[in-house]
């Protein structure tokens, strides 16, 4: 990092470094006040969801009383329970002796096998349960357990809670009674007159499962209009499995009213805390550009400083050589001459990518557009490479459409673009010898895809590949040389010609490049 960046990342920091500070402040002195009114808020609406709770396990030790009243039968007293209160569904009755189970259930009821398969799957769980509740019971405490695995069963309606407690027939014999009762039934003929008491004009009381239904007319119960989007405590309900008890202010909360009063002091410092955030990340990331694209250049130089380099170097061994006439073998000869050739080939291809470029970014690329038919350019290139796929033990297969595939098309421009895209294939083939060469039609395009069997390019740089100077991060890539601008000029060829490159890769599997032109349209179609 310069002394100059080091620098702006000073002055960044004394300008933002007040702001955040004093916007912690305030926020901390704002979350400080806030926590403070919502303990002493919440303290007082959680015990008025307490008295709720009592209130409700009173009525049901109410039950459990008239349960177990030994002046009947357990049975007797199950069925009178039930005549009484419609909200049970059903009472079933285990002796824990016999094991049998006897069930008295409301009228609305239809008790078949799986019912009763469903009350044994139940059971079957419940050794331990049944065991801690006896020895409650054998120390004078009749404890009251909710059902809270209980799974609704067929014969009842769907709206099934449940509870448990043990108790002793007339002739001391130990029983288990589980009470299952409509949820929503139960609340409103239970809970709901108190609720009501309670609510007068300054809360509002609701009962339902977590998280609470999307709308306040889902709840099971409520007293008045009961606001999900607005805060409210809340407070598992003790007797019933899942059901919870909510409560709220009917208008805004003491903790509301801080926060409104405080929101006004914060706005101002938050759109200014906002607005120095956003020219902060602009600054830092236009410094964080140009350290790339600095880095980039800087690479750029040195790859094309290696790739003019070698060729020069290698044709003016074998130029050196040659005038010495050290060599005397004609067919030797023949093999110096073409080196020479192919090396100052590359050596122009190289350079005419590099003016090219300098052209784009000039703006002074100019293309001479002709009407040719893609598959007869396709073959006259591939013949053209045949020499150097030979010489490179390259295996390429060219497949042509069977029917004309007329463009228009900057012939230069496009044997620059389909080179660049054959010596990819080639340097990175990661050993892999088959090169495709395919053309076809899809959707109104004439497409040319070169295909390779090399490393492939992973998703996430795909985007990237066609950036200027940009090289994927790879340890085939960083050894084999590159300027880095090939697959930028072929995108601004593609774009030229109203057309596009595709690329489909998958790391590891090679990939596939397809340049798609615009197919000309005769006047007879």
């Amino acid at each position: 990092m310069t002394k100059e960046v080091r620098a702006l990342f000073l002055i960044l920091i004394l300008i933002v470094a007040p702001f955040l500070i004093y916007a912690y402040l305030q926020v901390r002195s704002l979350d400080e006040d806030e926590k403070m009114a919502a303990t002493a808020y919440e303290k007082q609406m959680e015990a008025v969801l307490f008295s709720l709770n009592q209130y409700a396990d009173d009525m049901m030790n109410r039950w459990v009383r008239q349960l177990a009243d030994n002046q009947q039968t357990l049975m007797q007293n199950a069925n009178m329970l039930i005549l009484g209160n419609e909200s049970i569904q059903m009472l079933v009755l285990k002796n824990m002796d016999t094991q049998v189970d006897s069930i008295c259930s409301n009228e609305y009821v239809s008790i078949n096998a799986n019912t009763k398969k469903g009350i044994d799957q139940w059971y079957s769980k419940k050794d331990s349960v049944l065991n801690r509740l006896s020895q409650y019971l054998e120390a004078g405490f009749q404890k009251i357990q909710s059902a809270d695995d209980w799974v609704p069963i067929d014969g009842l309606r769907p709206d099934q809670a449940g509870f448990t407690i043990m108790a002793y027939d007339q002739d001391s014999v130990l029983y288990n009674a589980l009470f299952i009762v409509e949820r929503k039934f139960w609340i409103e003929q239970i809970l709901g007159p108190r609720m009501q008491e309670i609510n007068h004009d300054e809360f509002s009381i609701a009962v339902d499962n977590w998280p609470p239904s999307q709308t306040a007319q889902q709840l099971l119960y409520r007293t008045t209009a009961f606001k999900l989007k607005k805060t409210f405590v809340k407070n598992k309900l003790w007797i019933l499995p899942n059901s919870y008890l909510y409560i709220q202010p009917k208008g805004k909360s003491y903790t509301e009213l801080i926060k409104a009063r405080a929101q006004e002091n914060l706005y101002f410092l938050i759109f200014s805390l906002f607005a120095m955030s956003i020219g902060t990340y602009l600054m830092i990331r236009n410094i964080r550009n140009a350290l790339k694209i600095a880095q980039l250049k800087s690479d750029f130089v040195s790859n094309v400083s290696h790739e003019i380099r070698t060729p020069l170097s290698l044709i003016r061994m074998y130029a050196e050589t040659l005038m010495l006439g050290r060599i005397t073998s004609d067919e030797k000869k023949n093999h110096y001459y073409q080196t020479i050739h192919q090396e100052s080939g590359r050596l122009t291809f190289l350079v005419n990518n590099i003016l090219d470029f300098s052209r784009i970014e000039g703006n002074r690329k100019t293309y001479r557009f002709e009407e040719k038919e893609l598959n007869e350019l396709i073959k006259s290139l591939h013949e053209s490479y045949g020499h150097y796929f030979a010489e490179k033990k390259i295996d390429s297969q060219l497949t042509l459409n069977e029917n004309s595939l007329p463009v228009s098309i900057d012939v230069q421009a496009f044997e620059e673009a389909m080179s660049n895209l054959i010596e990819n294939a080639i340097k990175y083939g990661n050993g892999q010898k088959e090169v495709f060469i395919t053309t076809f039609e899809a959707n109104g395009f004439a497409c040319c895809s070169i295909k390779d069997q090399g490393i492939g390019i992973s998703k996430s740089t795909q985007k990237h590949i066609f950036d200027k100077f940009y090289r994927v991060e790879s340890a085939l890539t960083q050894k084999t040389k590159g300027t880095g601008l090939g697959l930028s000029l072929v995108k601004h060829i593609m774009e030229s010609h109203q057309g596009e490159v595709i690329v489909d890769s998958r790391l590891g599997l090679g990939s596939t490049f397809t340049l798609k032109f615009p197919i000309i349209k005769t006047k007879y179609e």
